[in-house]
C-alpha cells in the first residue's frame, strides 16, 4: 500500500520541480520560463539599468537553452533587451503565420500579473513550426517576458496547423 503512494509522491515532486524525466532537455519549459520572468521582475525592481544590461549580456540567470528575457519600453514599444531586436518596435513582430503578436503583447501586458500570448514559431534547426507561449508582464515603464515552446506530457513540442484567431 505504501509503494504506490511513494511512486505518486516522486512523480508529483518531479512534475512540481519541472523535472519531468520524459521531457526534452533541448528546450526550456513553461514553468522555467515563468520562474525566469519572476527573477527578472525582482531584478528590474531592484535596479532597472543593471537588469537590462544583464538581460542583454546573457547573464546565466536570464539565459537557459532557448529561454531568455526580453523587454521593451511600454511607452514607445522599442526593445531595450533582446538577443536580436534591441531598438526595434515590438508592435512590428508577427508570428510565423503573420499574426500580430507584438501588438498583442504591447496591448495586453499588465502590471502585477503575467499574461500569456500564444503564437507559432519556427523550431530551431528545423523547417517545422511549433506552438510557443510568451509570458509577459509590465514593470514600471518596461514590459518584459520570456517565451517557451509548448510541449505535451511526453515532452514533444506541440506542432499545429494555422490557428483561427484572427
Amino acid at each position: 500500500m505504501l509503494k504506490p503512494l511513494a511512486v505518486c509522491v516522486v512523480v508529483a515532486s518531479y512534475t512540481l520541480a519541472g523535472l519531468n524525466p520524459a521531457a526534452s532537455n533541448e528546450f526550456g519549459t513553461a514553468e522555467e520560463a515563468k520562474a525566469m520572468l519572476i527573477r527578472a521582475i525582482h531584478e528590474l525592481k531592484a535596479d532597472k539599468l543593471t537588469a537590462i544590461a544583464e538581460f542583454n549580456h546573457n547573464d546565466p540567470r536570464f539565459r537557459n537553452r532557448d529561454l531568455f528575457v526580453f523587454c521593451f519600453d511600454a511607452r514607445d514599444g522599442k526593445f531595450t533587451a533582446h538577443e536580436a531586436f534591441v531598438a526595434h518596435d515590438v508592435r512590428e513582430l508577427r508570428d510565423a503565420y503573420g499574426a500580430p503578436i507584438g501588438a498583442e503583447i504591447y496591448s495586453n501586458a499588465k502590471d502585477s500579473s503575467i499574461t500569456e500570448i500564444v503564437f507559432f514559431s519556427p523550431v530551431p534547426g528545423s523547417t517545422e513550426l511549433a506552438v510557443k507561449t510568451a509570458f509577459v508582464t509590465r514593470i514600471g515603464d518596461q514590459v518584459c517576458g520570456v517565451s517557451a515552446y509548448q510541449a505535451d506530457r511526453s515532452g514533444k513540442l506541440i506542432k499545429e496547423a494555422q490557428p483561427q484567431r484572427w
